[in-house]
């Protein structure tokens, strides 16, 4: 009669795999950076003053 060993560091368990695979996930999380980095930096730019020299001439007229 054999004895066997209760021990689960010696069981070979089958590896549980998640639903949904690591690489898609990671490229995913980069692509919404991306997408969120371009929004942030893009878009419609504020006015800023655009300050003329005046000669000295039409300063007094």
């Amino acid at each position: 009669m054999k004895i066997k060993r209760q021990n689960s560091s010696f069981e070979s368990r089958p590896r549980r795999r998640s639903n949904l695979p690591l690489i898609p996930i990671v490229l995913l999380i980069l692509l919404i950076g991306l997408i969120w980095l371009m929004w942030t930096r893009g878009g419609e730019q504020p006015q800023s003053r655009v300050e003329k020299a005046i000669p000295a001439e039409k300063l007094g007229k």
